[in-house]
């Protein structure tokens, strides 16, 4: 009985003393037995009393409410829909108990996904009535909504905003999925702003907003989204966090990126792996922290021997002129043999480098010819070669 809204009072005295008696007790009883065994009766009573009252329009009226709600009362609304559209074509009520079927029609159509009809009566509804309620334009929208009609559903739905103290939040999100629909980014950025001075801890808003932000280039605007959603604990997730961090990259920011990353690991925010340790470094070495980026790198090592990392591990190494670890690094990779072609030939270039500074000159000859074997460092070996001779 979930739809049992704004009956007609049959018992109000004006109306008593319009009705007949018959017609009086018909009515009564049918009410009496709404959410009971009994109303299937009651319906069959109705629609017997409605033959006897083709001259008397008042009353069909109330009949054809009361058997309208007499379905509604086992949930067959659309069997409630052909009665109570004629009792509002009757126009046989007052002024105040006419709109109110007439509202009640509306919904019926609504409920039984009459989008169409709802459309229509409601724009001469909305004609008929000095104030509408925000709610009926709510309807108005959701049916347009419902229709795909994104466009007409804008209007209704500021007016309900508009009008009403408190929105609630859903008229909000139809409102938003309208613009969305629409691809109005600018108003849905608007109203993302105002939705989180309502509703401040939503974390899909904030999403919300600063994805809408990147997707017109507005990346300071979506850092600004993002750094405010993570002061609140609204990102939490692995790839959100890794995803801020590659923005504050995008934006020449390596050391809030590194920070983030490596702090959230130690939080377990971020999992401990191979390859988010190298974000880490690479966000380190942007950073001009090379010692931090090494750091990154042997813990990435550690987790996995990966010959790639190692060798950038070697690099970085050398860069710090810590040659001992370079050469263990490099003799490690290089042993292993997992390396391919272009990148051994480098090992062996480095590895011979190493050797040189400090001072194992015939390791670093082999190392060379051992490079010299390799296409894309075979000219490099042989100008060292040549200047160790």
């Amino acid at each position: 009985m979930a739809l049992l809204w704004g009956i007609v009072t049959i018992v109000d005295a004006a109306e008593k003393k319009a009705l007949s008696q018959q017609t009086y007790k018909v009515l009564m009883a049918a009410q009496a037995s709404f959410g009971t065994a009994s109303v299937t009766k009651a319906i069959n009573n109705l629609k017997t009393l409605l033959a006897k009252l083709e001259k008397k329009p008042y009353e069909q009226a109330i009949v054809l409410q009361t058997l309208s709600h007499a379905y509604i009362s086992q949930e067959d609304y659309s069997s409630a829909i052909p009665p109570l559209k004629r009792s509002v074509e009757l126009n046989a009520l007052p002024p105040e108990p006419q709109q109110q079927i007439y509202y009640d029609l509306i919904r019926l159509y609504m409920a039984t996904e009459g989008f169409t009809e709802a459309i229509n009566l409601l724009n001469t509804w909305f004609t008929q009535v000095d104030s509408p309620q925000a709610e009926a334009y709510i309807m108005l929208a959701t049916a347009h909504l419902q229709l795909g009609h994104f466009k007409q559903a804008i209007a209704p739905l500021n007016q309900a905003i508009t009008m009403t103290e408190e929105p609630k939040e859903s008229w909000y999100q139809s409102l938003l999925g309208a613009y969305s629909e629409l691809k109005h980014y600018e108003q849905c950025t608007t109203l993302l702003h105002t939705m989180l001075q309502h509703f401040p801890d939503r974390p899909n808003y904030w999403r919300q907003l600063a994805g809408i932000q990147l997707t017109e280039d507005k990346y300071s605007d979506a850092l600004t989204t993002m750094e405010l959603a993570y002061l609140r604990g609204h990102i939490k997730t692995e790839q959100e966090l890794l995803n801020l961090a590659q923005l504050y990259l995008h934006l020449n920011a390596p050391y809030k990126a590194a920070t983030i990353i490596e702090n959230e690991m130690k939080r377990g925010d971020i999992n401990k792996t191979e390859k988010n340790w190298e974000h880490a470094a690479n966000a380190w070495l942007l950073a001009r922290e090379t010692d931090k980026a090494v750091a990154a790198l042997e813990k990435a090592k550690a987790l996995l021997r990966n010959p790639q990392l190692g060798l950038r591990l070697a690099q970085l190494y050398m860069e710090s002129q810590r040659w001992e670890e370079a050469g263990k690094t490099l003799n490690t990779i290089i042993r292993d043999g997992k390396l391919d072609s272009a990148n051994t030939g480098q090992a062996w270039m480095l590895l011979g480098i190493v050797r040189h500074e400090t001072h194992s000159l015939d390791k670093a000859r082999t190392a060379f010819k051992q490079a010299e074997k390799y296409s894309k460092t075979a000219n490099s070996a042989k100008q060292w070669l040549a200047f160790l001779d």
